[in-house]
C-alpha cells in the first residue's frame, strides 16, 4: 500500500445505483405504491368478502386473518413491482444519492419553552390561553391534478361505496378540501378541517399550503393498468398527468417551484426554486383499493406516497432553474383517489415533510401501540366519516418537525433523569391541539440504552458500517500491486445484514473502472433486484473469516472499498470489519486495525466502534382532549359503531433502539408507542382478544373516570365487546408492568429506573394537566 490519495467517493460510486439515499430531513422513503397505515379494514373485508377470498360467514377473527394474510401479500407484489418499475426507469436527469444526500439537512431549531418548577402545584390550573404567534410563516405550494380512467370517468363511482359521496367531483370540491380557508362540509354535515387548516393548527400558524388544482386530464389506459397488483404502474399516470398540466394554458407550473428540497446548488438553502414541482398531488377517479376501490376492487390504485424513479422533464415547459435542460421537472409525488378525505391527503403528505409511519408496516401482530392517537397511524381514519377529522401528529413527529421545519410546532420542556430533584419537578400542559402559553409537551430524557452488539476480535475497537435506512458508508484504502504476482485482501467480520434486501461489498476502484470483487463470503442471488452483484447479506452467525483474491488486478494501483447499502425499510444492526490485511505474494504487507488505524484508511459513514449500540430513550409526556383538531378522537367509526379515545395525560415511550415498530417481530418493543395506563385485557363476547386499536382506547392517565365502551358487531359477526372497567389512574411509575398482559402487542417493555409521573390536577375546562416528575 501507499499513500497516494483515494478517488473521489463520487466517482467511485457512480453508476453503482440510482435509487436516492434519504437525509434525516427529506422526503420518507416507501417501497413501492403502497401504503399500508391507510387501510380501511372494514371496507377492504368487504372487498376480499365480494371476491371471495373471505367466506360470507367468516368470523371477526377470521375475517381479520384473512385481511392480514391479504395485506402482507400485497405488500410484497408491491415490493417486487417496485424493484421492476425501478430497473426499467430511464430518466435523462437521475436523482443520484449524492444529490438525495443533500436533503433538507437543516440545523436543529430549539424547541424550548422554559424549564419546570419544583414548587409544588396544590391550586387548580387556569384554563388554557391561547398564544399569539408572531414569527415567520413557512408557506409551501401544491399541484394538485385530477386524473380520470377511460373506462371509470369522475363522478362514476357510487353511493354505496364511500362514506364520502358527492353527485359532482369537480376541481372546486378539491379546493374547498385542500386549501379552505373556512374548511368544507362532509356529506353528513360535518364542518371540517381544509388540509390547509390542519397543517397551520398543527404548525402553530407556522406553516401553511397554498396551491390549485388542475383537471380533470383524461388518463392514456385503463384503470387497471395503473392499479392491479402485478405490474400496476401509478407512476405513468404521474407523468400523464403532469404532461397535461403542462399542456393546460391556465396552468403555470413555475408557480408550484419555491423550494428546494435537495439543495441542488449546496448553498444551504431550501427554499428558492430548483427547477422541479415541490409538491406533486394527483387524484383519480376510483375509490382507493385501500377502501375496497368500490367497482374497479383489487385493480384501483393504493394511496401513497413515492417518487418517480429520477427526475421526469415534464414535456412543453421551461424553467430558469439550471437542472433538467431547461424544462420544470417533477420526483416526489403523492396519490390519492376521488373520494379522498383530509385525513389520507394529511398523512401522505407528512410523509413529503420526512415523516415516518408509526403503525406496524408488516401487519406482524395484532396492531402496534399507536392506532387512532396519531395520523401518521390510524388516526388519519378517525370521523364519523373516516378521515373526515383526523387526529394531530402524535410529540413524536412534532419533535421531527420542529427540529427540521422551525416554527411553532412544538414547544416544552426537557428534563434529564439524572437532574430530577428528590422533591421532583412541576409542569403545566397545555392540550395538544392548541398553543397556549404552558408547555406543549414535557421530555423525560433517560440515561442511553447500552446494547452488545458484538466483541471485537482484537484490541478494542472494530470498524463498524452504521445502522439504519438508506446508508451508503464506505472504507477505503488505497492498493498498490504494480510489482504484485499474487494478491488478497482478508478480514475478520461479523455482520446481520437484512437478507437479500440490504448488503455489503468490496469494491475496487482504478483506471480500469470498478469491480465488485467476489469472495467466499459474497453471493449473486438477487430475488428483490436489489444485489448490485457478489453482495454479502444475511447473517454470519459470529465473526468469520472473509477472503477476496486480488490476484486479477496484479500490476494495477487501486483503492479498495468496503460498503455497505441498504434500503428505506429493515434496519439490521450492519457490518464490523477487524484485522483487515493485504496479502502480496504470500507475505502480509500492510494491516488496518480499528485499534491503530493507519492514515491511508478513510472512513466515510464507516467508524469505528466497541461493538456496544448506545441510543437514546426517553417519554414524552402531553395533555390530550377532544378539542379541535383531536375532535376526531371521540369519533372514531369502527364498522359503523362509535368508539372514543379517553382524554387525559399520555406518555410516550420513544426507544431509538428500533427502527420500526413490528410488535409481531418483537413484542412489546418499537421506535414509538403510548403507555397504557389500563393494563386490563379487553375480550370479545366469544372469548377472542381484541385487537391494539381497542386495548389502547383508555391509554391515558386521568382524574376523571373514563366512560363505559360497548361495541355492538352482532348483526355483521355475532359479537360484542364491554369495557366496565372505568377506574381512573393518575400515576405512571416504571416499576409497574406496561406489557399489555394477554396481547404484548399493545404493550411496552420499559426500563426501571424509578421514575414516577403523576398528574396533579387539571383545569376546570380539562385543556390544562398539571404534572409532577419523580425519581
Amino acid at each position: 500500500m501507499n499513500n497516494k490519495k483515494l478517488l473521489p467517493l463520487a466517482f467511485a460510486i457512480a453508476g453503482l445505483s440510482g435509487a436516492l439515499q434519504a437525509a434525516p430531513h427529506a422526503p420518507t422513503p416507501q417501497t413501492g405504491a403502497f401504503d399500508l397505515v391507510i387501510a380501511d379494514e372494514q371496507k377492504l373485508i368487504e372487498m376480499l368478502k365480494k371476491s371471495g377470498k373471505i367466506s360470507q360467514s367468516a368470523s371477526l377473527k377470521e375475517a381479520e386473518t384473512a385481511l392480514k394474510t391479504y395485506l402482507k401479500k400485497r405488500q410484497s407484489e408491491a415490493v417486487l413491482n417496485a424493484a421492476a418499475l425501478d430497473a426499467a426507469v430511464v430518466s435523462q436527469y437521475p436523482m443520484t444519492n449524492e444529490i438525495k444526500g443533500k436533503a433538507k439537512h437543516h440545523k436543529r431549531h430549539e424547541a424550548s419553552k422554559g424549564q419546570l418548577t419544583a414548587n409544588a402545584m396544590r391550586s387548580r390550573p387556569a384554563n388554557v390561553q391561547e398564544e399569539v404567534y408572531e414569527g415567520e410563516t413557512r408557506e409551501a405550494r401544491v399541484l394538485a391534478i385530477l386524473m380520470e380512467f377511460p373506462d371509470f370517468v369522475h363522478n362514476s363511482i357510487l353511493p354505496d361505496e364511500t362514506g364520502m359521496y358527492y353527485e359532482d367531483y369537480n376541481p372546486d370540491h378539491y379546493r374547498q378540501i385542500l386549501f379552505g380557508d373556512d374548511g368544507w362540509v362532509a356529506p353528513n354535515g360535518h364542518h371540517a378541517n381544509s388540509f390547509r387548516q390542519f397543517y397551520e393548527k398543527q404548525s402553530g400558524d407556522s406553516y401553511t399550503v397554498t396551491g390549485d388544482v388542475a383537471g380533470w386530464y383524461m388518463a392514456e389506459m385503463p384503470a387497471a393498468f395503473y392499479g392491479n397488483n402485478v405490474d400496476g404502474d401509478a407512476r405513468s399516470l404521474i407523468r400523464e398527468a403532469l404532461t397535461a398540466a403542462s399542456q393546460d394554458p391556465t396552468v403555470d407550473l413555475n408557480q408550484f417551484d419555491i423550494e428546494d428540497r435537495y439543495d441542488l446548488d449546496g448553498d444551504g438553502n431550501y427554499w428558492e426554486p430548483d427547477g422541479l414541482v415541490d409538491h406533486v398531488m394527483v387524484f383519480h377517479s376510483a375509490v382507493g383499493e385501500e377502501a375496497g376501490g368500490g367497482q374497479v376492487g383489487e385493480d384501483a390504485i393504493w394511496s401513497h406516497r413515492w417518487n418517480l424513479g429520477g427526475v421526469f422533464g415534464i414535456p412543453d415547459s421551461s424553467s430558469s432553474a439550471p437542472y433538467w435542460g431547461g424544462l420544470m421537472g417533477a420526483f416526489d409525488y403523492t396519490i390519492a383517489p376521488i373520494d379522498s378525505a383530509v385525513g389520507v391527503i394529511s398523512h401522505e403528505y407528512g410523509h413529503d415533510l420526512g415523516l415516518p409511519d408509526e403503525y406496524d408496516t408488516q401487519y406482524t401482530g395484532q396492531g402496534e401501540p399507536v392506532s387512532m392517537w396519531s395520523i401518521m397511524s390510524s388516526g388519519s381514519w378517525a370521523g364519523e366519516i373516516g378521515g373526515t377529522e383526523p387526529v394531530g401528529f402524535s410529540p413524536f413527529a412534532k419533535e421531527y418537525l420542529q427540529a427540521s421545519l422551525g416554527g411553532n410546532w412544538q414547544h416544552g420542556a426537557v428534563v434529564n433523569f439524572d437532574d430530577i430533584p428528590r422533591r421532583g419537578v412541576v409542569g403545566l400542559l397545555d392540550q395538544a391541539s392548541s398553543k397556549g402559553t404552558n408547555h406543549d409537551v414535557i421530555r423525560v430524557s433517560l440515561p442511553n440504552k447500552q446494547q452488545v452488539i458484538t466483541v471485537p476480535t482484537s484490541g478494542e475497537y472494530a470498524y463498524f458500517s452504521g445502522s439504519g435506512d438508506n446508508l451508503e458508508n464506505l472504507m477505503a484504502v488505497s492498493v498498490d500491486l504494480t510489482d504484485a504476482t499474487t494478491a488478497a485482501v482478508q478480514f475478520k467480520t461479523w455482520y446481520d445484514i437484512e437478507l437479500d434486501w440490504d448488503y455489503g461489498y468490496v469494491i475496487a476502484v482504478g483506471s480500469f473502472g470498478q469491480m465488485m470483487l467476489e469472495g467466499n463470503i459474497t453471493s449473486n442471488t438477487n430475488p428483490n433486484d436489489t444485489n448490485l452483484g457478489n453482495g454479502i447479506t444475511g447473517n454470519s452467525a459470529g465473526w468469520i473469516d472473509a477472503e477476496f483474491d486480488l490476484t486479477a488486478l496484479a500490476g494495477e494501483a487501486f483503492d479498495l472499498y468496503i460498503m455497505y447499502k441498504t434500503d428505506g425499510a429493515v434496519s439490521n444492526p450492519g457490518m464490523y470489519v477487524d484485522d483487515l490485511n493485504i496479502v502480496v505474494d504470500e507475505t502480509i504487507v500492510a494491516t488496518a486495525n480499528a485499534d491503530v488505524m493507519p492514515e491511508v484508511m478513510m472512513l466515510n459513514g464507516f467508524d469505528v466502534s466497541t461493538g456496544v449500540s448506545e441510543t437514546e430513550h426517553y417519554y414524552l409526556v402531553e395533555w390530550r382532549t377532544h378539542h379541535g383538531v383531536d375532535s376526531g378522537l371521540a369519533h372514531i367509526n369502527v364498522a359503523g359503531q362509535p368508539m372514543t379515545y379517553e382524554k387525559g395525560m399520555l406518555i410516550w415511550y420513544v426507544d431509538n433502539q428500533y427502527s420500526d415498530n413490528w410488535v409481531g417481530v418483537h413484542p412489546g418493543d418499537g421506535f414509538l408507542g403510548v403507555v397504557d395506563a389500563d393494563q386490563n385485557t379487553l375480550s370479545w363476547s366469544n372469548g377472542n382478544v381484541a385487537t391494539t386499536r381497542y386495548q389502547i382506547h383508555d391509554a391515558t392517565f386521568r382524574i376523571d373516570r373514563p366512560e363505559k365502551m360497548f361495541i355492538d358487531l352482532s348483526e355483521d359477526y355475532g359479537i360484542t365487546m364491554y369495557d366496565n372497567r372505568t377506574r381512573a389512574q393518575r400515576t405512571f411509575r416504571d416499576s409497574r408492568d406496561y406489557s399489555g398482559g394477554d396481547l404484548l402487542d399493545a404493550g411496552r417493555n420499559i426500563p426501571e429506573y424509578g421514575l414516577t409521573i403523576r398528574l396533579l390536577n387539571q383545569s376546570e375546562d380539562r385543556s390544562v394537566g398539571a404534572v409532577m416528575i419523580q425519581k
